[in-house]
């Protein structure tokens, strides 16, 4: 008990704008309270991954992603839950499109109630078709940003059409609001800086895929801009995760040739 209650202070002092700059009387200090009663209760600690769980619970979906910029401004996968978490983003690297995209590029909320929809079909018409395939029906994103700083975009999903009321709307925000917090209080103890602006270039992969468009670039002798737009090409057009295929070029069961239309 005494170790547990000793992570708790040491999480409450990474985020410690909470108490300080909000009060804890605040939406975000309330929230906080609630967060680490319910940690302790469930023998855990308020680790970020934590309050994506729970936001995800009282929301009301079955899985959820974080994606967060990384030192140099790229956004990566932080951590994911459920079924969808992790399929859901790579699915957007394939193709280019989606509504994380659009809520890191654009620093504004993207509330996705049915993917099926042809308003989504129109306006994501390669992520859409897949994200539904998958088993994706409803997405639902929200910034980390405050300013020019854009920390992530924490990802609300769910197997079903899901029409959020204005109180679990609001209370999503805080929860972001709140990651925020957190993880600039972690970069700050860790590097001395907060987040920066996000770049243009939206690779949300691991190291395996970065293994593996080194490996490709190397086999077409071109750049590694070129060798990723191959590599995430050969995924969308065989109909696999592009975890998959570069796993397959990892472990050297396939090779790219310099030719397009030789595969």
């Amino acid at each position: 008990m005494r170790n547990r209650r000793s992570q708790n202070r040491e999480a409450l002092t990474r985020v410690s704008t909470i108490r300080d700059e909000w009060g804890e009387n605040s939406s975000l200090g309330r929230l906080w309270a609630m967060l680490t009663a319910l940690a302790e209760e469930r023998d855990r600690t308020p680790s970020v991954e934590f309050v994506c769980e729970v936001a995800a619970e009282r929301f009301g979906t079955e899985s959820a992603c974080l994606i967060v910029t990384g030192p140099t401004g790229i956004a990566e996968l932080h951590s994911s839950i459920g079924k969808l978490g992790h399929r859901i983003p790579e699915i957007e690297v394939m193709v280019g499109e989606g509504p994380i995209r659009d809520a890191l590029e654009l620093a504004s909320t993207v509330l996705v109630t049915n993917l099926d929809a042809q308003p989504v079909l129109r306006r994501w018409p390669l992520f859409a078709p897949l994200a539904a395939e998958a088993g994706a029906r409803a997405c639902f994103a929200f910034p980390l940003a405050v300013g020019v700083v854009r920390a992530g975009v924490l990802v609300l999903l769910h197997d079903a059409t899901l029409a959020p009321g204005a109180a679990a709307l609001r209370e999503a925000l805080v929860f972001a609001d709140l990651i925020l917090a957190m993880l600039m209080g972690d970069q700050v103890a860790r590097q001395g800086k907060a987040p920066g602006p996000a770049q243009d270039e939206f690779p949300i992969v691991g190291p395996e895929v970065h293994q593996a468009t080194g490996m490709v670039a190397a086999q077409l002798d071109t750049d590694l801009d070129t060798a990723f737009a191959r590599l995430r090409a050969r995924a969308f057009a065989d109909e696999r995760p592009l975890s998959e295929v570069a796993a397959d070029v990892v472990a050297r069961r396939l090779r790219f040739d310099p030719d397009p239309d030789i595969r």
